[in-house]
């Protein structure tokens, strides 16, 4: 896989231009670099215009699956024996192609996705860094063991191949770098990859693999557009050597139970119920800018965004109104508007499960504040809007509590002790991401290792860029099977082979 065949994979890129992302759009599957039809029309809209048709996909099944990982199939073959020099090159080339498109990526994304657009066009520069990082990683990842055993030459030769064919499943909560976290490290090691999006936000990953999919060569990047009939097709295709999943614990465990007749090895990474355990010598002001600015990203629509909020019963009263001031501030509109802080919820289902959420919580007796305002009233019943609530006498066995709500509606929970603290925040089948708050480098250390999670920030509840490189993203519990991001991550796409020679010494009778 070098020369002629690698430049040819760059030539893609004129045939897949980026689509004006201010009109609606129409893209088709991606099989063996070609824009295919295949299956019924599902319309993409715009959740803050609900009216507003943003682009169209096709429902792929069985046929269009077959095809994309049998391009796939053939493609891996040779890819999987390429150069790791070359993959380096292709995966950086693949980060500069998302840089130059970067804008109009961000825009179509953030109009079926809904999330503020400045929030996106974070998004799509770290889908960028992410193939840098993984560029960055693999030649020591992929390095073999060479182990000698004696002067006759005889050795242990350690080394770690890909799948072949992997199958990638992803979200529509923060659907590019999510997409990036996926293809990055699998086409590093080796695989070629068929990627289903999500239905409800299907068009900036598409046009992304498109983008990524024209650096590398035919068949390395597919993509099959559609719903569970896709899904289905790609979990029970022989030919694809692993699955991996991003989304809900439910369709987690149809993915997995499929997967399973075939014993087919899968990574989940699943949603959290994340805690934000505040200590008595929090300085509370930033302990409420930095809760706030994760509970409601994305309107709250974050696997690992705070979900529930643990302070001193002594510090509740202030905390709370911190908050309650911070979150006042918001102003909830359409994604592109100047002035929007947060979004519409992404489809109509997830919209009517939260306000479910917060009329329970009311009916319980609970204080549900209701805060910030819209941009404009005007379009306020054409969306899925939903203004940030906070809910300040918050009890553990409360369902907003024990439940993860992934809306902008955030519990605050008053304890007598960092023991009940502790104790309450492990208290969950969920173990992502989690928070300590302290100006006690100490305490908070010693608290961050009781946590029950993949990852505890602290006096934070985002990752830095130092986090975002090296930490492996993963949950414990019921939050994911498997790691994600950092150098970690290519892992999740090999598997180990090892050779054991014996010389063979003296003449054969």
């Amino acid at each position: 896989m070098r020369g002629s065949s690698l430049v040819s994979g760059l030539g893609i890129v004129a045939a897949f231009p980026v689509v004006d992302a201010h009109s609606p759009v129409e893209l088709g599957h991606l099989i063996d670099a070609e824009e295919r039809a295949g299956g019924t029309r599902i319309e993409v809209r715009n959740p803050a215009r609900v009216a507003e048709t943003v682009g169209v996909v096709f429902d792929g099944g069985a046929a269009e699956v077959t095809a994309a990982v049998d391009a796939a199939a053939h493609a891996a073959a040779s890819w999987s024996r390429s150069d790791i020099a070359d993959r380096e090159r292709l995966l950086r080339r693949a980060a500069d192609v998302i840089d130059e498109h970067a804008d109009r990526l961000a825009v179509l994304t953030a109009r079926e996705n809904g999330s503020p657009l400045a929030t996106v066009r974070a998004e799509t520069g770290a889908a960028a860094i992410v193939f840098r990082a993984i560029a960055d990683a693999v030649a020591e990842r992929l390095e073999p063991e060479l182990h000698r055993r004696g002067a006759d030459g005889a050795y242990v030769r350690v080394e770690r191949r890909g799948f072949g064919v992997v199958g990638c499943i992803v979200p529509w909560n923060a659907p590019l770098v999510l997409t990036a976290n996926k293809i990055a490290p699998a086409i590093a090691a080796g695989n070629a990859v068929v990627l289903k999006p999500s239905p409800t936000s299907p068009l900036g990953v598409t046009v992304l693999a498109r983008l990524v999919g024209a650096v590398f060569p035919p068949g390395v990047v597919s993509v099959v557009n559609g719903t569970a009939a896709a899904v289905e097709a790609l979990i029970d295709d022989p030919r694809v050597g692993k699955v991996s999943f991003t989304g809900g614990g439910q369709t987690a465990r149809h993915v997995l139970a499929r997967a399973a007749t075939a014993l087919k090895p899968v990574h989940l990474e699943l949603g959290g119920n994340d805690p934000a355990i505040v200590l008595a010598d929090a300085d509370l002001t930033r302990a409420a800018e930095g809760i706030v600015a994760s509970a409601y990203r994305r309107a709250g629509q974050v696997c690992f965004a705070v979900k529930r909020v643990y302070v001193p019963r002594g510090q509740h009263a202030e905390l709370s109104a911190l908050l309650a001031e911070r979150i006042d501030g918001m102003r909830v509109g359409e994604s592109l508007h100047p002035e929007t802080t947060m979004g519409p919820l992404n489809n109509a289902a997830q919209l009517e499960r939260v306000r479910g959420i917060v009329e329970r919580t009311r009916a319980a007796g609970r204080e549900v504040r209701e805060l910030g305002r819209p941009v404009s009233q005007d379009d306020w019943d054409g969306g899925h809007f939903l203004l940030p609530h906070l809910v300040t006498d918050a009890r553990q066995e409360d369902e907003l509590v024990r439940d993860e709500q992934f809306g902008p509606v955030l519990p605050v929970v008053a304890y007598d002790d960092v023991a009940q603290a502790v104790t309450w925040a492990n208290d969950t089948p969920f173990g992502l991401a989690s928070s300590v708050w302290s100006s006690d480098p100490v305490a908070s250390a010693a608290v961050a290792r009781e946590i029950e999670a993949g990852v505890t920030f602290v006096n934070s509840h985002l990752f830095s860029p130092e986090g975002s490189r090296w930490i492996p993203f993963g949950g414990w519990k019921q939050s994911g099977m498997g790691w994600e991001g950092s150098p970690h991550g290519i892992d999740e796409y090999l598997r180990f082979h090892s050779v054991d020679g014996h010389i063979l010494t003296g003449s054969r009778s």
